[in-house]
């Protein structure tokens, strides 16, 4: 499963696999609280949107890999209690918050302290029902919080005319803060543009953030390769160091900067890129190009 883990996923189904084998391993070490980010295959686009059904139509594209992270999780369990009876396994799925469509997958097994929960593309507003299903799942089972939709502290606040004087909702702002910055990023794939070129930064548990950077290979567009350009490792948890750290980047101006496990920064991934072997600085025209 290591092998599985250090290659680059290039598929919807290597990610899947990865996930499942990340999260297995988490769960292992006693970590039952995921947050897990998947590049979505884009279903229904349109010439201006990858994503013209907004929200909605990614959970329709995150749903059937989930179960089958769900699927392969219970597997692993399966193989490990050499239990004799095949396992029955069923993945219910429903709607826990109606105005934003965001739906939970409820898998249960022969053994209900293998049943497992994720919650596709929870918004910052699905919090107060995101944690009362963590009660029920409890501290046992595997609580998978997917593509999760909120970026920074502003995200969870109804009332920002006066965030200074706590007041009522002061506090339950920052214990929704604390909730979502419990769920380690188990299993992370995101891409970024940096200066024109397409990255991806990758982490699977327990491994370091790893970044990879786009190449084509001899000007053939079709031809292209991942290569990783540089690793950064994971923040374990939120430090007066890290809060320092994340002020003086100046992150504080767009609503505050959640606790992000050291994910690489934009900094970081340049620094990256500039110090490969062989960087020519890419021209205005040519990270133009690469922008569509």
């Amino acid at each position: 499963s290591n092998m599985a883990t250090s290659r680059f996923p290039t598929s919807p189904e290597d990610q899947v696999r990865q996930a499942s084998i990340a999260i297995s391993a988490a769960s292992k070490d006693g970590k039952t609280n995921h947050s897990i980010r998947l590049l979505l295959p884009i279903i229904g686009a349109t010439e201006l949107d990858d994503w013209p059904g907004g929200a909605r139509q990614m959970m329709e594209a995150a749903s059937p890999l989930i179960k089958d992270v769900l699927q392969l999780l219970q597997n692993t369990k399966d193989n490990e209690s050499s239990a004799s009876t095949s396992s029955s396994f069923s993945v219910q799925e429903s709607v826990i918050d109606q105005s934003d469509g965001v739906r939970a997958l409820f898998s249960q097994a022969n053994n209900p302290k293998d049943d497992a929960c994720a919650v596709l593309l929870p918004s910052a507003d699905t919090i107060p029902a995101l944690q009362e299903l963590n009660e029920q799942v409890g501290s046992k089972r595997n609580f998978i919080l997917v593509n999760s939709q909120w970026r920074r502290k502003s995200d969870f606040s109804g009332d920002m005319i006066m965030p200074f004087f706590g007041g009522g909702g002061g506090a339950s702002k920052d214990e929704k803060i604390q909730f979502v910055e419990n769920f380690e990023p188990t299993f992370h794939c995101s891409n970024v543009m940096v200066e024109g070129d397409i990255v991806r930064i990758l982490r699977t548990y327990p491994g370091p953030w790893r970044v990879y950077l786009r190449v084509v290979v001899e000007d053939d567009q079709m031809n292209i390769d991942w290569v990783e350009i540089g690793t950064k490792d994971v923040v374990p948890e939120k430090s007066s160091d890290w809060e320092a750290n994340a002020r003086e980047e100046g992150r504080e101006y767009d609503g505050g900067r959640l606790f992000d496990w050291g994910i690489p920064s934009y900094k970081d991934i340049e620094k990256m890129i500039v110090s490969r072997e062989g960087y020519m600085p890419k021209s205005l025209s040519e990270r133009a190009a690469s922008a569509f």
